[in-house]
């Protein structure tokens, strides 16, 4: 299945500009909600917990509908697939900005990530489709500056929006691009073939997203709920089994719902893991930053957006060139430079505290961005590449649903990390503070004799020396923990580097050829013992 080009050496302009505008609103919405939400508090009169459910909602139905696209794309084309979502996420983009209760914004989320959900692992798809072998690579990195830029942009961009206008705007910014979009497409994008007699698969589109919602459900309420509470223990096993139950089924079936003989590739699963583990080290370091910038700092939101855009354009601007250096040379190079880069700064960053500068933190984070953007696009395009364009929708959506779990898993487990770190050097710094240690007798003294000279007495102002002392070591307590967490990451991503040797670009080609012997062997019936013969024939 290929899209025919007026040019196949070239990598079409304008099809590739509606493509990743759709993929960057989609992004963007994954983050410029955040800084709204206080706003949505006070409006909706909605406590933490719930208002949380805005967010919770939207990942929980992208990651749900994700596993569908490739069925869809197959069976109504990838561009009628495209418009379609396009339309579903505006109107829910619309719904969002007219939402006059909490219940209303949940449910307009869910028909915003209907829409957001698909555009992903279909954009992708058709940039693919798009773009000559030879420019596969430069194509994949275009399409990052969506998957870069818009989680990154969105808190700025989110924070002026509230600052300027109101919170109703992070969504209706959504709405004249997308309808613009929408109507550009049928005269700019070519439709692909059609598989009309493919038959939906029922059981296993109910299997997979009761996996998918069970563990990103887990995964997003696992701090909040307890990691060894009953809810969480039993949605991990509900996804275990219906995982399991899924595999096994998709083996079954002649229309799989995503054909996992893709997992037999030796190049692709080195790649979904890398990936996952990059995109782990990178959305983790963007979940951190927020807190350590906005609870220990005292940032706002706009200016700890500020403080991040550097680190963003940095990526961006790398997407195109590791793009290039992937058509030359393959996904290795570029990410074994990238993960070794990433790791370095990564453990640096461990000695960030609360007298870092400003100007210190935006460079050690652009410097760290370097790494990402030479690693992460090229180590995902190798799934792509590892595949023949037969399995380019299953793959597409393959990567994106690992994506979406990774980013899960990433603060997950981040989240995890400094609460259990962050409740360690509390207990350790209370333990120093007492009369019997002299420098922290000193200290309480000193606090205690200033408040005396402010007319306070004896009595209150020891009160609240303690006081004072005890919140000065919950926000040390807080940094550690968030400066351990750096170290968890940067160890993550070492995990990365043997996977990596796995993504030379010999073993991708070869791993592209497997598949395709096998894929034409399936197709005449013929056993896989004799593939070979049959691709030679």
């Amino acid at each position: 299945m290929t899209l025919q080009l007026e040019n196949s050496g070239k990598i079409p302009a304008l099809p590739m500009l509606v493509v990743v505008i759709g993929a960057f609103m989609s992004f963007l919405d994954s983050s410029i909600v955040n800084v709204a939400l206080p706003h949505m508090m006070a409006v909706f009169g909605a406590s933490t917990d719930d208002i949380q459910w805005v967010l919770t909602a939207y990942l929980l139905t992208c990651g749900i509908l994700i596993p569908t696209s490739a069925f869809l794309c197959e069976r109504f084309g990838h561009r009628r697939i495209y418009i379609l979502a396009l339309l579903i996420f505006t109107l829910g983009s619309a719904f969002c900005g007219i939402s006059w209760n909490l219940n209303i914004m949940i449910g307009a989320r869910v028909i915003q990530a209907i829409g957001g959900g698909l555009i992903i692992p279909v954009s992708m798809a058709i940039v693919y489709l798009l773009a000559p072998p030879e420019k596969m690579g430069m194509a994949m990195g275009l399409w990052g500056l969506a998957a870069i830029l818009g989680p990154s942009v969105g808190p700025t961009l989110g924070g002026w929006l509230v600052d300027s206008f109101s919170w109703e705007w992070i969504f209706f910014i959504n709405v004249p691009i997308g309808f613009i979009t929408i109507l550009l497409c049928p005269f700019i994008l070519k439709e692909t073939p059609l598989n009309r007699n493919i038959k939906f698969d029922v059981l296993g589109t109910l299997l997979i997203t009761i996996a998918c919602f069970s563990l990103l459900l887990a995964l997003s309420k696992g701090t909040d709920w307890g990691w060894g509470s009953q809810s969480i223990i039993s949605l991990l096993i509900i996804f275990f089994f219906t995982l399991l139950a899924f595999a096994f089924w998709e083996r079954s079936v002649p229309n799989p719902l995503i054909d996992i003989r893709i997992f037999k590739n030796r190049a692709v699963v080195a790649s979904l893991l890398a990936m996952s583990l990059v995109t782990i080290g990178m959305l983790g370091a963007i979940f951190i930053i927020p807190l350590y910038a906005e609870n220990l700092l005292g940032f706002s939101p706009l200016k700890t957006g500020i403080l991040m855009m550097p680190m963003a354009l940095v990526s961006a601007a790398l997407m195109p060139i590791s793009g290039k250096i992937y058509d030359k040379f393959g996904a290795f190079h570029a990410g074994l430079v990238g993960i070794i880069i990433a790791i370095m700064v990564t453990y640096a960053m461990r000695n960030i505290g609360l007298l870092s500068s400003y100007h210190h933190l935006q460079n050690i984070l652009a410097l760290r961005s370097i790494g990402f953007g030479l690693a992460l696009m090229p180590i995902a395009n190798a799934a792509m590449s590892a595949v023949p364009a037969e399995f380019a929708a299953t793959t597409s959506a393959v990567v994106n649903t690992m994506r979406q779990v990774a980013s899960s898993l990433g603060i997950a487990v981040v989240n995890y990390a400094i609460v259990v770190r962050q409740a360690y050097h509390q207990n350790v710094l209370h333990n120093c503070i007492n009369y019997s240690s002299l420098p922290a007798a000193e200290a309480i003294n000193k606090v205690q004799a200033q408040l005396t000279t402010r007319g306070i007495d004896s009595i209150s102002s020891k009160t609240q020396a303690l006081s004072l002392i005890n919140q000065l070591c919950a926000r040390q307590a807080a940094m550690n923990a968030i400066d351990d967490s750096i170290v968890l990451l940067a160890l993550l991503l070492v995990l990365a580097i043997p996977l990596v040797f796995l993504l030379t670009p010999r073993q991708v080609a070869s791993a592209r050829i497997w598949q395709e012997k096998h894929w034409k062997a399936s197709v005449l019936g013929a056993p896989s013992e004799t593939a070979d013969k049959v691709f030679d024939l």
